[in-house]
């Protein structure tokens, strides 16, 4: 849960080393107040645990976080690095060089968000980007960096400021504005750019800027989440899980929520409109923060404002109609949310799910995240009694409850405490579908990329199962369910917590997992006692690596590799139970993607003939194990689609319409097509 990571994922440790370091402090001490031992009431548990931690018996670490909290909300702790944002300009220089116009725009981007704000390395930021719109045909975007950097500099008579100046007037021209000569009429003009809305389909109600699918059948009146042919039942064994009431088709929309549940009664006035407050009930993990807004979750085009106290909140700029609801007056509008965390995003974004809890809590709060009671957050299930220790979320609620006490929120660490346990137990990673392209190569990839996390409470009565039989959508803070097969009366409603029989063939495997953090042991069709394994014997086995190992060989020549595979194809079965490691599919997109290489750079129409065919080896493989229905076989047509663009080989359409039956299925008209148009070059 707490885990740090200062790679990838740009979070502080800090918190980690402090629990760490507490820990042995404790054990050390003899653990005078019981606190590595579960045992009594939450309550009285948390009472030892804030007892210790407010007392004298701490280690030094604790004892000094009182300190460094103070020097965050004192401004004594620099968040902005002007070498750091050097580093990011040069960065994206290189990638600008190339031609890659993408990846440096991510780089300035990035540079902008830890520059020091109003600087001179923050003009040149805001110009190196305006030049990656300018190349990208992105005119209004453009625009507005150029006027951000204009704006900066001291000398628009420099070699710089004229540039500037240049790619202004060319900008303006493209969007047919070759009156807006002065840079003040221009920066007045775009900022009251607003683009208009996306049309509303029968089938959906709009929220603010968000267009959210109804559930068939319309909304339930209990439980506004859920579809009206759904219905919760509560059982021992099962805890709360949901049924169909009614006759299903894969695609149709079971239910919409938004982060932190549907509001009871209406919305207060000066509240946060509900998409506003459904992107506040989940957060951003830290290395999505310079690429989209955390006003939105959308993906930043333009930069229209950062906050110039952390290095952890952009916002989209303009023409964009969150960039309209936010800019007021000449002035950027910080939504408060943000405010109440702001000097602490240092010490938040190290402590995991801790950052969620501290959210939630702020909003719970001040009264604006008020859901239904038979949805309300503090309902859900937390397995307290399982866990087997409580510290590090004792400490975490602890620290949660003393950020929030210092903003006015006080008594608020027992909350804490036991809504960590929740989100432990309940909480979704938020989702989005983007696109890769090799640069050396041109292949395109589909991947799913986690981007925050969110708690959905009516979502979080569905149960698991290794196959299950809906999908997920997120987009800007709602969760969007769907039915990816045909469901009838009767039918219980079922989501997979991550480990996918077919992913996961390893039954033990996947029963630890589900056990060591949900606390169940799984009990569904392909997890119970009867189950029939299948994989290959010990002398098929041995054949099986002899080939692999002869397919892996340099020495192999190319002309022999076809009949290879027939006799590796021969000896695997993508129903299997237990498909050999690296599978057969696995071994054929290895391969393929190795002769691909070689046919980009000796133009070997032979590499480019029989990368091909393992390409749709590979395909079928994955249809064949997954089903023709399913995501891992639409992101495999992707592949093979992109493929054959490359060798030049035939059109795709085939492929295509393939592709986009089975996005519909799992992600709805809109995604689909935005996923589609994103593939734009391939198909």
């Amino acid at each position: 849960m707490l885990r740090g990571n200062d790679g990838k994922s740009g979070a502080s440790r800090i918190w980690e080393h402090i629990l760490s370091t507490e820990v042995e402090h404790i054990e050390s001490d003899g653990d005078p107040f019981g606190l590595l031992k579960p045992v009594g009431t939450p309550i009285e548990y948390y009472a030892r645990l804030k007892k210790y931690a407010d007392g004298k018996h701490t280690s030094q670490a604790l004892k000094n976080l009182h300190n460094f909290i103070f020097d965050l909300e004192s401004g004594l702790v620099e968040c902005k690095s002007s070498e750091k944002a050097i580093n990011c300009r040069e960065e994206g220089n290189k990638y600008f060089k190339l031609g890659d116009y993408e990846t440096a725009s991510g780089c300035y981007k990035k540079g902008i968000l830890i520059a020091e704000i109003d600087s001179k390395e923050a003009a040149l930021l805001h110009g190196n980007l305006s030049a990656c719109f300018l190349h990208q045909s992105k005119w209004t975007a453009c625009i507005w960096h150029v006027c951000l950097a204009l704006r900066l500099h001291d000398d628009s008579q420099s070699s710089i400021g004229k540039r500037l100046q240049l790619r202004l007037q060319q900008a303006c021209t493209k969007v047919g504005r070759e009156d807006l000569t002065v840079l003040n009429e221009c920066y007045e003009w775009v900022t009251k750019l607003c683009e208009d809305a996306a049309p509303l389909l029968d089938s959906e109600e709009r929220y603010g800027f968000v267009n959210l699918p109804v559930p068939k059948f319309g909304r339930s009146k209990k439980l506004k989440a859920l579809s009206s042919r759904l219905v919760v039942h509560e059982s021992p064994k099962q805890g709360r899980y949901v049924v169909s009431e009614g006759y299903f088709k894969a695609g149709d929309v079971l239910a919409s929520e938004p982060s932190g549940g549907w509001g009871k009664g209406e919305i207060q006035c000066g509240a946060p409109a509900a998409d506003e407050l459904a992107v506040a009930s989940c957060i951003l993990l830290p290395f999505q923060r310079h690429i989209r807004c955390l006003a939105c979750h959308n993906q930043l085009e333009s930069v229209g404002y950062v906050c110039p106290d952390c290095n952890g909140a952009a916002f989209c700029g303009p023409p964009s109609r969150c960039f309209s609801r936010h800019f007021r007056n000449g002035q950027f509008i910080m939504p408060q949310w943000h405010k109440d965390e702001c000097r602490y995003a240092f010490l938040l974004n190290s402590i995991g799910l801790g950052h969620l809890c501290y959210r939630l809590g702020t909003l719970r709060g001040r009264h604006l995240l008020q859901p239904d009671r038979e949805v309300s957050l503090d309902s859900l299930v937390d397995n307290y009694e399982h866990f087997p220790s409580h510290l590090e979320y004792g400490l975490t609620g602890w620290l949660c409850g003393l950020l929030m006490g210092r903003i006015g929120l006080p008594n608020c660490g027992d909350w804490c405490f036991r809504m960590l346990h929740r989100l432990q137990c309940n909480v979704h990673a938020i989702t989005q579908i983007n696109t890769a392209v090799s640069r050396d190569y041109g292949l395109v990839g589909v991947a799913q990329e986690r981007i925050g996390g969110g708690l959905f409470p009516t979502a979080s009565f569905i149960n698991h199962a290794c196959e299950p039989n809906i999908a997920y959508q997120f987009t800007n803070g709602f969760i969007i369910i769907r039915c990816i097969k045909d469901l009838s009366p009767g039918d219980e409603i079922l989501t997979c917590y991550g480990p996918h029989f077919r992913h996961n063939p390893d039954m033990g495997a996947r029963k630890r997992a589900l056990l060591e953090q949900y606390f169940f042991e799984c009990s569904c069709v392909h997890c119970d006692k009867t189950q029939q394994l299948t994989t290959l014997s010990p002398e098929e086995n041995d054949r099986w690596c002899k080939l692999v190992e002869k397919i892996c060989s340099s020495k192999t020549p190319l002309s022999t590799l076809p009949s290879l595979f027939k006799r590796l194809k021969r000896l695997s079965d993508p129903t299997a139970t237990m498909t050999p490691k690296p599978s057969y599919g696995e071994i054929a997109d290895e391969t393929a993607f190795g002769l691909f290489k070689e046919a980009m750079t000796t133009s070997s129409s032979e590499a480019r003939k029989v990368a091909l065919y393992l390409t749709t080896e590979s395909c079928d493989f994955v249809r064949t194990r997954f089903g023709a229905d399913s995501i891992e076989y639409a992101w495999e047509l992707v592949k093979l689609a992109t493929v054959t663009t490359a060798v030049g080989e035939s059109n795709n359409d085939g492929v295509k319409a393939t592709l986009q039956r089975i996005m519909r299925s799992y992600y709805g008209e809109r995604e689909a097509n935005r996923i589609l148009d994103l593939l734009s070059d391939v198909f």
